[in-house]
């Protein structure tokens, strides 16, 4: 009788052990996968983007003619490269805004819209 007793509580322990396995094993696998979506999603995206490409003085000369007539508001230069300098177009009248990176040779339109607010109306030109 005693020796009955000793092995159901010998199946219930290896019954709990195993139930215990199974759903710690369970919160594992749940916590590790979580932890790879976190981390995969915060890595950073690098994408390709077709931009519209000529001679800077071209480029410069149909943004300030009479189709956009954008003047520029902001220059700017990548720090450590004397090839890439950027510069912000505008059309205050029509609201109409162009920012082109360009060199000596080269400018490529990064970006173009209509609408636009200045955020301070301190001039740094």
């Amino acid at each position: 009788m005693q020796s009955s007793k000793v092995l159901l509580k010998l199946i219930a322990y290896k019954g709990y052990t195993d139930l215990f396995y199974k759903y710690s094993m369970k919160h594992i696998l749940i916590f590790l996968t979580s932890m790879a979506a976190i981390t995969a999603s915060a890595q950073p995206a690098t994408t390709k983007k077709e931009v519209y490409c000529d001679k800077t003085e071209i480029i410069a000369s149909v943004l300030k003619g009479r189709d956009y007539e954008e003047s520029p508001i902001w220059f700017g230069t990548e720090k450590d490269s004397k090839a890439s300098n950027y510069s912000l177009f505008v059309n205050q009248e029509t609201k109409t805004w162009t920012i082109i990176q360009f060199n000596k040779e080269t400018a490529c339109v990064l970006g173009a819209g209509e609408g636009f607010t200045i955020l301070s109306k301190k001039s740094y030109i």
